[in-house]
């Protein structure tokens, strides 16, 4: 693959439209002064900011719905399958989709629509390069990578660390410096808050596999994978998740701040999640209340 296609994927995989990266290429080929850049490139960087926020796109409005925990009467799942697709509950509660079943609930049509719209999925193909691209890495190897920029000394050199390990071109530097700058923000949100300890730095692993939970209960519902293969992605998020975290609540919390990192920081967003996980570990019909996160102990 050559250097052009290369990077063309590479956009792709952060998220960014064909038109979005149509207008990247023609920048390239004719480059308008860098004190330009910033407002050519404004929208580019919105969108990749706000990479596969079609998860929970709805979360806005969220307020105005009552909170309903949809399950499934008629689920086939086991408990340890159940336990699993569990993990997802954040993203799956905010679009009020099934939390105890590999199905969603929603139509074929209606899941081929999100998936092409947010995830740029069409068919069998398309599906599993992602969900192989969030197993492999996501986007937890380049959060690790502005972990370590957090930690220099001043912004001149986070930017440089950014530039020597990220990013290869301009409109590359200012998306991962907007990234910086949420992963700031948001430390600073949920420290005052208490939802995370002055030392501690959040894990991103649920972030993708979140996601990965999501997409293949969608592929399956889109028709793009069997009941089979989707439960096989899920419960391959199973031991890992085990290892990274301890409670519903600590893993709830990583995934909000994930969001924050990539979305930035949205306080009516950041508080109807916030609400919605409170819910979830306190309502006798939850699968948080019924399915123990650590079974067995």
């Amino acid at each position: 693959m050559d250097q052009q296609h290369y990077m063309e994927q590479q956009l792709r995989n952060m998220g960014l439209s064909e038109e979005a990266i149509a207008m990247y290429k023609q920048q390239l080929a004719h480059p308008a002064s860098r004190s330009d850049w910033p407002a050519l490139y404004r929208d580019s960087v919105k969108q990749f900011n706000q990479l596969f926020s079609g998860d929970d796109a709805d979360v806005t409005d969220g307020d105005e719905h009552p909170p309903v925990i949809y399950l499934n009467q008629h689920s086939r799942l086991d408990a340890a399958q159940q336990w699993a697709v569990a993990c997802g509950a954040d993203v799956a509660f905010v679009n009020r989709q099934y939390l105890n079943d590999l199905s969603t609930g929603a139509g074929k049509e209606q899941c081929r629509e999100h998936l092409l719209e947010w995830w740029d999925i069409r068919d069998t193909a398309t599906m599993q390069e992602k969900l192989g691209w969030l197993l492999e890495s996501g986007h937890r190897i380049e959060y690790d990578i502005i972990w370590q920029a957090i930690n220099a000394v001043s912004m001149k050199e986070s930017k440089a660390f950014l530039r020597e390990h990220i990013a290869t071109n301009e409109l590359e530097e200012a998306v991962v410096m907007e990234r910086l700058r949420n992963t700031r923000d948001a430390l600073d949100l949920f420290r005052k808050r208490k939802l995370i300890s002055e030392n501690l730095q959040p894990d991103m692993l649920i972030w993708d596999f979140a996601r990965i939970i999501n997409l293949s209960r969608l592929g399956y519902d889109a028709g793009y994978t069997s009941y089979e293969q989707s439960n096989e992605y899920i419960l391959a998020c199973v031991p890992l998740i085990k290892r990274t975290y301890s409670s519903w609540k600590q893993l709830s919390v990583s995934y909000q701040f994930a969001r924050c990192v990539w979305n930035g920081v949205e306080m009516g967003s950041f508080d109807i999640l916030r609400n919605n996980m409170e819910y979830l570990l306190s309502a006798p019909e939850s699968p948080w209340v019924q399915l123990s996160f650590n079974p067995g102990r």
